[in-house]
């Protein structure tokens, strides 16, 4: 079976061949100290490795390495429209107005300043917004799409939506500020989604013109969960968050004909549902650590109306800390629970760290293979 045939397989719950494999996407990639160790481990001496998420400091992993563990997809992005703003010490400020900074001894950048932090509703008229007809973002693209579908077989995932209607306005205001807006600034809050929303669809819009017709998913984040439980009660995520996110999902799905897959970090578990109603058609990464999120209750509640995409090792324990043999056993029991009768995509939870092996991830997916 062609990757491309296997990936729609699992994505409309038939059991492929064999589990489709993931490893690439700005949420299922690999920090980039560990990336170098691995490419040594494996011999590739490819070029210096192309950062694709400067705050997560993750990569662009290279076709041979793609290639060595059978990763069935190709993933696809937008780009921004300008460059950023880098600052003498070490800082920078994004497109968004959004400033990061690193520490001593780090291994990410941190958001430190938020633009809209003090911003009145008037203010959203004086904000400087990211233009997304920019023809920049979307140069190359077709013909990336292109060259994929017409001269390999492997599925063609689009990604460039991430945090749209949840993790970005928190961006801009700052957390604390955004979830306060949502109860107590409620007019503000709706007006900045609305601003967000309309330059997503456009986005949207003018990226599916080039590539609609080559991929296979599109991939859209907001992370929504914590360790615990939503980050806001599930009352107001449907009354405010839901509706948004599923006018601008049926855009991208009624543009494209592909398959939406959700990235949403933490417990989720009580928004599953919301998310299948809205047109969700694979969750990532399935953060099998964080309560109520265990593969086996998943599977049995969920896995004929949604593809888990993800959850087949923890990255936060076992990945990092365990033994290889922990690591296999991780792996098999996931895959025990998520791979019958398909809608399951294996991916590690979440992107790789810096700390982890190549021994390792060579485990990770060989097990999964």
């Amino acid at each position: 079976m062609k990757p491309r045939e296997r990936v729609v397989k699992a994505l409309e719950h038939k059991e492929p061949d064999r589990i489709p494999v993931d490893m690439g996407s700005p949420v299922t990639s690999i920090h980039v100290k560990a990336y170098v160790r691995l490419k040594k481990y494996l011999g590739i001496n490819e070029k210096n490795p192309r950062i694709i998420d400067n705050m997560q400091q993750i990569v662009e992993v290279d076709e041979p390495v793609l290639e060595r563990f059978s990763v069935d997809i190709r993933h696809i992005h937008l780009k921004p429209a300008k460059k950023w703003q880098l600052l003498p010490d070490g800082s920078y400020i994004d497109e968004w107005g959004i400033k990061y900074k690193t520490s001593k001894g780090s291994f990410y950048y941190d958001m430190c300043e938020h633009p809209l932090a003090n911003a009145t509703l008037g203010d959203l008229d004086k904000y400087t917004w990211p233009d997304p007809d920019d023809p920049r973002r979307v140069e190359g693209l077709k013909k990336k799409a292109e060259e994929l579908y017409y001269n390999t077989d492997y599925a063609i995932a689009l990604n460039g939506f991430s945090e749209c209607l949840f993790g970005l306005p928190s961006w801009l205001r700052g957390h604390a500020q955004f979830y306060m807006d949502l109860l107590v600034n409620r007019k503000f809050a709706e007006a900045l989604l609305d601003r967000l929303l309309e330059y997503e669809i456009k986005l949207a819009r003018n990226a599916l013109r080039e590539v609609g017709k080559y991929i296979q998913v599109v991939r859209v984040a907001d992370d929504l969960g914590t360790e615990k439980g939503p980050i806001i009660s599930p009352s107001l995520y449907r009354e405010i968050i839901k509706p948004r996110q599923k006018k601008l999902y049926q855009f991208i799905k009624e543009h494209s004909g592909a398959k939406l897959l959700l990235h949403s970090c933490g417990s989720v578990y009580d928004l599953i549902p919301d998310f299948i109603e809205i047109g969700v058609d694979a969750l990532n990464p399935i953060q099998v650590s964080a309560r109520n999120m265990d593969t086996k209750k998943l599977k049995q509640e969920f896995g004929d109306k949604i593809t888990f995409w993800g959850g087949g090792c923890d990255t936060q324990k076992i990945l990092p800390f365990g033994t290889i043999d922990e690591i296999k056993e991780e792996v098999k029991r996931r895959i025990k629970d998520l791979a019958p009768g398909g809608g399951f995509i294996f991916a590690a939870v979440h992107n790789i760290q810096y700390d982890v092996s190549p021994e390792k991830i060579c485990t990770l997916y060989d097990t999964a293979l």
